[in-house]
């Protein structure tokens, strides 16, 4: 299977990355610096190029049967459509080709109608000081999906960490009496991958959290 990855140089991109290509996995994947990418291996193909160029991302979405999008935007006050205007990229690209490719955009908790239910904390002060600006495009990006497209998985970690791999979390498309949860970015790939494989989240928007 073709897989390719917008967002693989750290975070949930490079653990999909990392996994894809131990899972026997043909990976594109889009880099602004290849250079820093500390991996060769004979079934990853490097494209040179940034998700706001269209050229660049068309040409690393041209093969794919799978697509993830895991790209991210520092925090802060400044407007955000690295998100919204990457997918519109991606979807015109896809349009001209006759490839019907799963999306998989990783998107997190408070992006659409799971806003309000991270924790009290992330909620009143982490979300609307540092994240507001990210979470708007975030939405966008959801819509966009939602409305022009038919085969998506937009996918929702809680609060992220750094811990192992255990392939147990929830998986929770239901988000009454949730508030805040953790999931560790290798178990957010480990979910991505399973869904690659066998996909049963389509058109849906799971909450990973433990």
């Amino acid at each position: 299977m073709n897989l390719t990855i917008f967002g693989a140089s750290k975070g949930i991109g490079y653990e999909v990355l990392t996994r894809a290509l131990n899972d026997d996995f043909n990976v594109t994947a889009l880099f602004r610096k290849p250079e820093k990418l500390q991996l060769t291996h004979e079934r990853l193909t490097i494209v040179t190029g940034d998700f706001l160029d269209f050229s660049s991302v068309k040409e690393a979405a041209k093969e794919a049967d799978a697509i993830v999008v895991t790209v991210g935007a520092l925090p802060g006050r400044k407007p955000v459509r690295l998100f919204s205007t990457g997918t519109q990229h991606l979807l015109r690209a896809i349009n001209e080709t006759s490839r019907n490719p799963l999306i998989l955009a990783v998107t997190g908790i408070g992006a659409g109608d799971s806003r309000g239910h991270g924790s009290f904390f992330y909620n009143r002060f982490f979300q609307p000081a540092l994240l507001n600006k990210i979470y708007e495009d975030k939405d966008r990006q959801e819509e966009l999906l939602m409305r022009t497209y038919q085969k998506w998985i937009i996918v929702r970690p809680g609060m992220l960490t750094n811990g192992k791999e255990t392939g147990v979390y929830r998986t929770l498309t239901d988000y009454n009496d949730i508030k805040g949860g953790k999931i560790s970015r290798a178990d957010t790939a480990h979910f991505i991958l399973s869904q690659i494989k066998n996909p049963t989240f389509i058109r849906k928007t799971p909450l990973l959290i433990y």
